[in-house]
């Protein structure tokens, strides 16, 4: 029987599950105090003054978790990571060239006039985004991947999809990214400082086992990027229905090589390899017995 962190490994699930990268610039401050205009942003500020570190936890939980400050990377490295980690999960694992990075964006998050909640959030509504992601997608597949690339995890049913759909109808790409971004959920998860990272790998606070499954389906390998798998929803028959789909592996995840041994990941050889070592181990005994008799005949002969 595979366990969770095989069937992680065949997806390169595993870097992800282990990986949180966080950036915060030295010049960076908090906003003005300033009386919170919307449910999200109090929720928010409350988290905040409670300096309750980001990490998965139901919503309700956020005034009943122990409180501790977070450490915040503010080295160089810790920038260039920053930068990566994001253009990687909010780009969907796409090849950027060098005039698609978004120049400007960077230089505010280094120099701290914004934070990385902003720097995704230019990212989400800038031009490579919206050609790749938007414009030539299904509106299902446009929110599949938003729910991806700004939540870290794919929709909990089809109510999450139409209610984004309808948002994305009535007031464009936008504002479905401002929703997400501003949210309580976003907030409490990833804060201000933190690049969104997928979080289904791993159990998460409220989350089903069919988020596993339907992770596996939008994210079909380490190797691929969301442009190369498609434009139409991978998970609309089975929000639609309720129910999760069977994990379908990513070609070669089989196998791998470690060394001089072919090693199957889910430890139980195929027949044809358990056939062809018993054919070669009993040509292997009649060849050395053979030979052991022709040495014992010249001997006795001599």
């Amino acid at each position: 029987m595979l366990s969770s962190v095989s069937l992680i490994r065949r997806f390169g699930g595993e870097r992800e599950a282990n990986s949180k990268t966080a950036f915060k610039a030295a010049r960076y401050t908090s906003l003005p105090s300033t009386a919170a205009l919307s449910n999200s942003e109090f929720k928010r500020r409350h988290c905040e003054g409670m300096k309750i570190a980001g990490g998965p936890r139901l919503h309700h939980e956020c005034g009943t978790k122990v409180t501790f400050d977070e450490y915040q990377d503010l080295s160089e490295e810790a920038l260039e990571n920053a930068l990566s980690a994001a253009y990687k999960h909010v780009y969907g694992n796409a090849h950027v060239m060098e005039n698609e990075r978004s120049a400007s964006l960077e230089a505010q998050l280094r120099d701290g006039r914004i934070e990385v909640q902003e720097f995704v959030r230019g990212l989400a509504k800038s031009d490579f985004y919206k050609k790749n992601f938007y414009d030539q997608c299904s509106p299902e597949r446009t929110i599949e991947l938003d729910f991806k690339h700004i939540l870290g995890r794919t929709p909990h049913d089809q109510c999450e999809i139409a209610k984004y759909i309808e948002i994305q109808a009535s007031k464009g790409h936008n504002a479905v990214i401002d929703s997400m971004l501003d949210s309580a959920e976003y907030s409490e998860i990833f804060g201000r400082h933190t690049v969104p990272y997928m979080r289904s790998w791993l159990s998460q606070a409220g989350s089903a086992q069919s988020a596993f499954n339907r992770t596996a389906a939008i994210s079909l390998g380490y190797a691929y990027s969301d442009k190369a798998i498609g434009m139409h929803s991978k998970l609309s028959q089975s929000l639609k229905t309720g129910q999760a789909d069977s994990i379908v592996f990513p070609h070669g995840a089989k196998l791998s090589f470690r060394g001089m041994n072919l090693i199957l990941k889910s430890e139980t050889p195929p027949a044809w390899m358990r056939k062809s070592a018993t054919v070669i181990t009993i040509a292997g005994l009649i060849e050395v017995s053979r030979i052991a008799l022709t040495v014992a005949f010249s001997a006795l002969s001599s």
